[in-house]
């Protein structure tokens, strides 16, 4: 059994049977039918695909009588319906060629195409250009199996055409190759770099799409290898990203421009995309706020406001929702705010990042910046990271309070001690909580009853 007859093999156990039903349906009735496009490819990689769809060669009317089953009219001048089985939702279309885009982003008209190749032509990558059937195995005229397992990212014809035709296949060439580890072929880089500019022809939301699910890589080191490659297409949808490139920062602790810096740090971070792109961005004021002293030696005061002030510009104009930008321009509003290795310290971090999740990001953005720093300029800092974290464990075990409402008490208990409603109470809360902060004063109900002062009438409350 050679390799494309495992790969079949391996896709006929894999296939869901709601999508199996389809396929057996439009078979019945004469009709071709494939998986096609990023379906095919996952499942070639060994992973499970987010969507299956499904490809052939009857009209949408013809798809409705063969399969029998209920549907929706998702996309029919496109030759889409969504079918509905067992819960779920499979797309299903009609072979179609494309011609005309004349504002790069979408096609002028599209026709019914008659054969499976031909659908497959107006594909943008030849890994996404494979279809495959129970009757006839993989169909692959673009050669997408050599280049999956060659790990190269290629376009299906001329790559200049298939970037003029559609401006968000620049930024899908991106995310493809650094979600799947894949290199990107000369010709389509090439073409890509040509063809940045059309990307000012795509929305705002599709492009933070495509950025977001490239933060999510789960190898670093290659998605900084794209990044760095292609930092022009970077600085086309984040021109602010643009002063920072050879940006020299004339300080014994770096030994790399910003750019490079950055692109480090986020190599270094984890698979998330908020904390990503807080390392891409992270150093983004710099070049705004560079002095000099005497000795020729740069520093940055402000640096992480004033970037975290940027970034969420360059954010909000991208159109990421809201809990992104917040998380972000945080984790770099707070990226220089190096915590003591004290318990105390510790206690006051936590409450200052709001929750354990957001903490635990800043300090691995904190680690991966300081090792892209000068090598001789890290170890200090990397010695109080590694004893600063058991003491963020421990005061998380004690019963951490992020906030006044995470303390065992609230305004009620208060109120039956009689205490009235009204500002006074709420700096009482203010005050035990501070208390518990310092380490002076247990998160425990008990405790906190007992540490309630006098009232604002002068007569004690209870205890």
């Amino acid at each position: 059994m050679n390799r494309l007859e495992r790969i079949s093999r391996d896709l006929a156990t894999g296939v869901p049977a709601s999508v199996a039903t389809i396929m057996d349906r439009l078979g019945k009735k004469g009709f071709e039918a494939y998986i096609v496009g990023g379906c095919v490819r996952d499942a070639m990689l060994g992973r499970t695909p987010d969507d299956w769809d499904v490809t052939t060669n009857a009209t949408p009317a013809q798809m409705k009588g063969a399969v029998g089953l209920p549907s929706r009219d998702t996309g029919l001048k496109h030759g889409t319906v969504t079918f509905i089985v067992d819960g779920e939702t499979i797309e299903t279309t009609t072979f179609r060629t494309e011609s005309g885009y004349s504002d790069s982003r979408h096609p002028d008209s599209i026709g019914f195409a008659s054969t499976l190749v031909e659908d497959l032509s107006r594909r943008d990558f030849t890994v996404n250009a494979m279809a495959w059937s129970p009757e006839t195995g993989i169909v692959d005229p673009f050669d997408g199996v050599a280049d999956l397992e060659r790990h190269v990212l290629r376009c299906v014809g001329d790559a200049n055409e298939r970037f003029a035709e559609d401006g968000l296949r620049v930024m899908r060439a991106l995310r493809l190759a650094s979600v799947h580890g894949l290199d990107i072929e000369e010709e389509t880089a090439c073409a890509m770099h040509a063809k940045r500019m059309t990307l000012d022809a795509v929305s705002r939301e599709r492009i933070s799409v495509e950025l977001a699910k490239m933060m999510a890589a789960p190898d670093g080191r290659h998605l900084g290898d794209i990044v760095r490659q292609f930092p022009d297409i970077m600085f086309q949808i984040a021109p602010e990203l643009e002063t920072t490139y050879g940006f020299a920062q004339d300080n014994p602790h770096h030994d790399r421009d910003c750019w490079t810096h950055m692109v480090d740090v986020m190599a270094g971070t984890d698979a998330d995309p908020e904390l990503r792109l807080a390392a891409l961005l992270h150093d983004i004021g710099k070049p705004a706020c560079k002095t000099m002293d005497d000795e020729g030696i740069a520093h940055y005061p402000d640096h992480a406001t004033t970037g975290s002030r940027m970034a969420g510009t360059l954010l909000r104009r991208l159109k990421f929702p809201r809990k992104t930008v917040d998380e972000v321009t945080f984790l770099i509003r707070q990226h220089d705010s190096w915590p003591a290795p004290t318990l105390r310290s510790a206690r006051r971090f936590l409450a200052r990042c709001g929750d354990e999740t957001t903490a635990r990001k800043l300090l691995r953005l904190m680690r991966a910046d300081r090792l892209a720093h000068a090598p001789g300029s890290i170890y200090g800092q990397l010695d109080d990271l590694d004893r600063f974290e058991p003491l963020m464990e421990a005061a998380l075990q004690d019963r951490m309070a992020f906030k006044v409402a995470d303390l065992e008490i609230d305004g009620n208990d208060l109120i039956a001690l009689g205490w009235e409603p009204g500002p006074g109470l709420g700096a009482e809360l203010e005050r035990l909580f501070d208390l518990v902060l310092s380490g002076d004063l247990p998160n425990e109900r008990a405790s906190l009853l007992a540490a309630v002062s006098q009232k604002p009438d002068g007569h004690a409350g209870r205890s």
